[in-house]
């Protein structure tokens, strides 16, 4: 009888050892000790939208999934999909404007997962002594936007809060660089531009500056996606990339002043800067619903505005790649299918 109890007892004991370590293999960062696999990510330098993958790069998430990654730099969204699309890069950061605009012009790419959004990313900057001192004094005023981008659809939502259409302002393509530069010389009037040159161009003008917000009405996601024929071969690097990133927010979330200062030195900017906008910023790796929605509206407001060559809306959910998020954060998903 004691010695039956006693094997009773070690195989419970056995038992719950076993959950155990299967609960901690699922509850770990899932390292990978198999061959490194190279990647070149297409990030977005100077701007926060890539503010995840500095962090990740930075903190080993990307080494810790067997990932050798080097970060190539480009001005802005487009440029960094188009770099995706000739197969320069294996992964591309982007706002979902261009995103939005590749697949309508029938570009076989994937998001594969929003990295971040922001409430205030965004502002039309003005000038007072340009006579603006609300959006309504944009009437006749020369603006500068970067053509493609988010930039351009959140001066559009700006302008029609405001009972001012398109074609009672002067737009003008200027590239994100040369933003603050082109407001200053006084070649433009005003300019939509994003941070951190917003927040720099502001802090320049001093009283002399105004911004414009959306508040309310539009945050930009800024996502990463692949190419679809690399997504379909590649799933489990995929689904590597994405838990990196995912370590990387909780990493933003427990460690908010180390982050910043990573990010402070990709972007050769002032960490107090980063201070003072971060409050703005929402780190977490999603596909939200509200993404989709998104998507179509600016697809629709394109179309409408006749800035693009083409006339319908696409499916955008067949060029969601949910099944990297749903295996690593499944929660994260709440996009309908």
């Amino acid at each position: 009888m004691f010695k039956r109890s006693n094997r009773r007892l070690a195989m419970v004991v056995m038992t719950m050892v076993a959950l155990t370590l299967l609960w901690s293999c699922n509850q770990s960062p899932q390292s990978q000790t198999g061959p490194v696999t190279k990647l070149n990510i297409a990030a977005l330098i100077p701007s926060f939208s890539s503010y995840t993958i500095y962090v990740a790069a930075e903190k080993g998430c990307f080494k810790e999934q067997g990932l050798d990654v080097t970060l190539a730099s480009f001005p802005h969204g487009k440029a960094s999909l188009e770099a995706l699309m000739k197969g320069q890069v294996e992964f591309a950061a982007s706002s979902e404007t261009p995103f939005m605009h590749a697949v309508a012009n029938g570009e076989k790419i994937c998001l594969v997962a929003t990295m971040m959004t922001g409430e205030k990313h965004l502002a039309i900057v003005g000038r007072r002594d340009k006579g603006i001192s609300s959006p309504e004094n944009l009437k006749g005023k020369r603006v500068g936007v970067t053509f493609g981008t988010n930039g351009e659809y959140f001066l559009d939502t700006v302008l029609l809060l405001n009972g001012v259409s398109r074609d009672q302002i002067e737009t003008v393509n200027v590239t994100p660089k040369e933003m603050s530069e082109a407001l200053m010389q006084g070649e433009v009037d005003a300019i939509a531009t994003w941070n951190p040159q917003m927040y720099q161009t502001l802090k320049a003008l001093g009283p002399g500056g105004v911004a414009f917000y959306a508040e309310g009405l539009y945050s930009p996601a800024f996502v990463i996606s692949a190419t679809k024929g690399y997504a379909g071969k590649n799933p489990l690097i995929v689904q590597r990339v994405v838990r990196a990133l995912v370590k990387a927010s909780r990493i933003i979330a427990e460690d908010p002043e180390g982050c910043r200062a990573i990010v402070a030195r990709q972007l050769g900017a002032d960490k107090a800067l980063l201070e003072a906008l971060s409050a703005t910023y929402h780190f977490k790796v999603t596909l939200d619903q509200s993404l989709l929605t998104t998507l179509e509206n600016q697809c629709d407001w394109a179309i409408k505005r006749r800035i693009a060559g083409y006339t319908q809306v696409p499916n955008y959910l067949d060029f969601i790649c949910m099944d990297a998020l749903e295996a690593v954060d499944p929660e994260a998903v709440t996009i309908i299918r």
